[in-house]
């Protein structure tokens, strides 16, 4: 396992083979799967997964290798979903006061309304069969 010292200033120290290493190559190491561990040089504390994250990579790899449990996807997607049925109840409801207050009718009242003219138009094609009817005989 490399172990790696991170300094306030960003830099990365090799602590097995004493030298500096960039960003960029400890990106290539995670790619290549290789186990690394890195912790602040001041207090020891492991950040590895923080420092993994910020890499400058196309494709984020996690410490290692792992992804995230399909638990964790799971629930934020039900999250993601949930979130954009809020948004969509928030506009709906902006949209039929935005109406309301222009004296447009919304979707309810649309609705409403041409279920009210289909039946008038039964009436009228009832009463107009009654008619041609009464008009034969």
């Amino acid at each position: 396992m490399l172990t790696l010292k991170k300094y306030a200033n960003g830099r990365l120290y090799d602590i097995g083979n004493k030298q500096y290493m960039t960003k960029a190559q400890l990106a290539k190491l995670i790619q290549k799967k290789e186990k690394v561990k890195v912790i602040l040089a001041k207090t020891g504390k492991d950040v590895t997964k923080s420092v993994i994250s910020s890499l400058p990579t196309s494709k984020k790899v996690q410490a290692k290798g792992k992804k995230k449990p399909a638990s964790k996807q799971k629930a934020l997607k039900k999250r993601v979903d949930e979130h954009k049925q809020w948004i969509s109840k928030q506009v709906d409801k902006k949209l039929d006061a935005l109406l309301e207050m222009m004296n447009f009718p919304n979707k309810q009242q649309v609705a409403k309304l041409n279920a009210e003219v289909k039946k008038l138009s039964k009436k009228i094609d009832a009463l107009q069969k009654q008619q041609a009817k009464m008009q034969k005989k």
